[in-house]
């Protein structure tokens, strides 16, 4: 739960698929959420973790329009500087690690672990992967299984929209089944 005393916005906005939206703080982005049908749901998430959040219908605007972009299956480079301060030390490194994955490219847990300098800790990074609260701008789509394999994917719309975003980057044919 953010400190009562930090102020923060969110925007809510169109994209393919539905709405996304990003929260904002002084250090940087704190939120950002993967499409979801109806505005309201999104809200209601803003709502619960930062209740005093106030909407801006100006904020980001680069970031939005790179967001707009990724879920219409452009090639997108995001630069939105993160505000990893109350996140624990390892998970931020694989965060940081994360975004340095391009467009088209993936990686394992196992390999992003021993990138981050702990190669023993796959779980570690899949559990990180799990509370990411930065989709796609730290693109944990990217990950997959030492074989692989479409694992792990708690967002909304779960495998099947993990599919669609590796399909959007070229990485995997659309015939392709999780």
């Amino acid at each position: 739960m953010p400190a009562k005393s930090d102020s923060f916005s969110y925007r809510i906005f169109p994209v393919k698929g539905g709405f996304a939206y990003i929260v904002v703080g002084a250090k940087g982005l704190r939120r950002s959420g993967l499409p979801q049908k109806r505005k309201s749901d999104l809200l209601t998430l803003i709502r619960e973790e930062f209740p005093q959040a106030k909407p801006s219908k100006d904020l980001l605007p680069d970031l939005v329009k790179a967001l707009q972009s990724f879920f219409q299956g452009e090639k997108t480079v995001f630069k939105a500087k993160l505000d990893l301060s109350d996140l624990p030390p390892f998970t931020a490194s694989v965060y940081r690690s994360l975004r340095k994955i391009p467009w088209g490219k993936t990686v394992t847990y196992k390999g992003l672990a021993t990138l981050i300098g702990s190669p023993k800790a796959a779980r570690g990074v899949g559990a990180a992967m799990g509370r990411n609260p930065f989709p796609p701008v730290v693109p944990c789509h990217r990950v997959l299984g030492t074989n692989g394999a479409l694992t792990g994917f708690s967002a909304v719309g779960g495998l099947e929209l993990k599919r669609s975003m590796l399909i959007a980057e070229g990485l995997i044919p659309s015939s392709r089944q999780p």
